[in-house]
């Protein structure tokens, strides 16, 4: 199993969308187990993969185990819960659910108090920071774990980076975009050092590493890619060119991600898994059907010009799920 969160400090990139079809051209066209876990308190993920009837009578009737309860334990003192979150599916993109809850957002005070105990070495800190890694390393029967995320760099997000094996990055060719990855690298340089000050102090005062579930912590994370949101080009003789306000932005962002393949120890020239082209007309009929765009057909109000469009989302997609997961499986 390998587990991967969706982040970018920056919101509007299409993480969402990019997510919800990425994992559904996994599960559809490879046959992969996937399992989605919506750690974004706006919930944005679970109501793309359900429909509004089923979500609403989940959030309202509160007859599941959230991913909000997980943590319940762990704040009272009392370790890991004993059980995980309810598991729904979606049957359109054909994949798992542990749906969202809006108060995780109040979690994290929680995980915030408890980061400087982590960052003392005291084992109450470390239970906390590292309760979604235990989470998911209770769900092994899966090929991967997606795990949709907020744009902050806040404490929530910070253990949820903590608890996976990668990160994948959807961009856009923008300033705020560009000023994102910078963002993100600092976050990621300050938490390495801070975890490993912190793991080092808690081996010397207990006299021995700290472990999850029998094997030793330390910092895990890797960078699985990025995908593109295509940016509006001219076109000289049939081939796109980037016009002149987004060249120095793609320049510099191309150093950014430069600078960030440094850190991670990998190959900037393997870390392009594509991009996605504007696909406004048809995410919202997507959106409305709870379906994968590449699925969507004449009951989904797709009429017209609409099937081509679908039709070139799944080649999109499908060549970026083939990227992606030739990256992450070697």
């Amino acid at each position: 199993m390998k587990s991967i969160a969706f982040f970018n400090n920056k919101g509007g990139v299409g993480k969402t969308t990019l997510l919800c079809n990425l994992a559904a051209s996994l599960s559809i066209a490879q046959k992969k187990k996937v399992l989605v876990i919506d750690a974004d308190p706006q919930c944005n993920a679970s109501a793309y993969l359900l429909p509004d009837k089923q979500l609403e009578e989940i959030l309202l009737t509160n007859g599941h185990q959230s991913i909000d309860s997980f943590y319940d334990p762990v704040r009272k003192g009392e370790g890991y819960a004993a059980g995980i979150p309810t598991i729904f599916r979606s049957e359109r993109f054909e994949v798992d659910v542990i749906v969202g809850d809006p108060k995780l957002s109040i979690r994290e005070d929680l995980l915030a108090t408890d980061w400087a105990a982590t960052r003392n070495g005291e084992h109450r800190g470390f239970q906390t920071t590292f309760a979604l890694r235990e989470l998911i390393s209770r769900l092994q029967d899966y090929d991967y774990i997606m795990v949709d995320m907020g744009p902050s760099l806040g404490a929530l997000n910070r253990s949820v980076l903590l608890a996976v094996d990668y990160f994948l990055m959807p961009l856009s060719v923008d300033i705020f975009s560009m000023m994102a990855v910078s963002n993100i690298l600092k976050s990621f340089k300050n938490w390495k050092f801070s975890l490993e000050g912190a793991l080092a102090r808690y081996a010397a005062e207990e006299g021995h590493s700290y472990k999850a579930r029998g094997a030793d912590v330390s910092w895990e994370l890797q960078f699985a890619g990025y995908v593109m949101q295509q940016y509006t080009a001219k076109k000289k003789e049939g081939v796109r060119q980037a016009v002149d306000a987004f060249e120095n932005i793609i320049s510099k962002q191309k150093q950014e991600l430069e600078e960030l393949c440094r850190f991670f120890g990998c190959d900037s020239s393997d870390v392009n898994l594509g991009e996605v082209p504007t696909l406004s007309s048809v995410v919202p009929l997507s959106q409305q059907a709870h379906a994968p765009i590449f699925d969507l057909g004449a009951k989904d109000g797709i009429v017209g010009s609409h099937y081509i469009r679908v039709e070139e989302a799944g080649g999109f997609y499908h060549a970026i799920a083939e990227k992606f997961s030739q990256r992450i499986d070697g």
